[in-house]
């Protein structure tokens, strides 16, 4: 694959929206409702590898639109080791999300998502090299054999495998290794999470970034992701699980179709792997650490 587009040089210099980042991912927002914004992502300094590399041909897909003309996938132009996008919000649903619970006004943000992934999954363009896959899966596969490149997260791995038990923990490798064997592979986004998924200020609607991790996985890795992190959130906020059902469904519904009875190994690999890139890149909670471990112990044992 060749590597992604270039622009003709940096975004132009606007004040700072917001800034945020971990060892693995960093995060800078500028601009202004009336002109956009530009969402800056590159590596954290811990990050274990660059963003994939975008065929040319595939970033022009990207920006695909569904009938009503709403652009629902936002590739990044790269500068350097880093992508910048150019959207309509300044906001996450993730953000919106942590701060102010499951609103009704998502429900839409999670149909767009559905219908992106769609779209994505349906995009007739070059599909990654066999063996290009999730980013994320190297990063719980390098964990799950022990191999971690950074000591707090290795030391949570031990301790980890103690709680869960070898029957769990070969439960887990054995899912993963599903999803990278399984023949069903195609084009997918490879990391479609509630951080990425951006709230247009003036219209409401939603639009996905892609690119940084797009690879060859099956459908229902995608969807599975997006559940994955709607059940965490779901289990970690408490109260009434409705309304977060709600938004799942609507994710459901903009794909149309649900993964079935995949979404639990999909749930286990994603907040698994959560639990390492916090513990790699974030820090270490041991109250926390112990509350994830009996979480993903009921979800297994599902």
């Amino acid at each position: 694959m060749t590597g992604a587009p270039q622009t003709p040089g940096p975004p132009r210099a606007s004040p700072p929206v917001a800034g945020f980042g971990t060892g693995l991912l960093t995060t800078t927002v500028t601009g202004d409702d009336a002109d956009g914004y530009r969402w800056h992502r590159c590596p954290g300094p811990l990050a274990p590898s660059p963003f994939h590399r975008t065929d040319p041909q595939l970033s022009e897909r990207l920006g695909e639109h569904v009938p009503d003309g709403r652009t629902l996938l936002v590739p990044g132009d790269g500068v350097g080791s880093s992508r910048v996008y150019r959207v309509g919000g300044h906001e996450s649903v993730a953000a919106v999300l942590l701060r102010d619970g499951p609103q009704p006004r998502l429900r839409s943000a999670l149909r767009d998502l559905g219908s992106a992934l769609r779209v994505l999954h349906g995009l007739a363009a070059p599909a990654p090299k066999p063996g290009v896959g999730p980013r994320g899966l190297d990063r719980l596969d390098t964990w799950l054999a022990g191999r971690s490149p950074v000591a707090s997260a290795g030391r949570a791995g031990f301790l980890l495998r103690r709680i869960l038990g070898e029957t769990r923990w070969r439960i887990l490798q054995d899912w993963s290794t599903a999803v990278r064997t399984d023949h069903a592979a195609a084009l997918a986004h490879g990391a479609p999470g509630l951080g990425s998924l951006i709230v247009d200020a003036r219209s409401g609607s939603a639009q996905l970034l892609v690119g940084e991790d797009v690879c060859a996985a099956p459908w229902y890795f995608d969807l599975g992701w997006v559940v994955g992190e709607l059940v965490e959130l779901t289990w970690y906020a408490g109260g009434d699980t409705r309304p977060w059902q709600d938004l799942t469904n609507e994710l459901f519904a903009g794909y149309g179709r649900d993964p079935g009875d995949r979404w639990n190994r999909m749930a286990v690999l994603r907040i698994a792997l959560h639990l390492h890139d916090f513990t790699a890149y974030v820090g270490w909670n041991e109250q926390e650490f112990r509350r994830y471990a009996a979480f993903l112990t009921y979800l297994i044992d599902l």
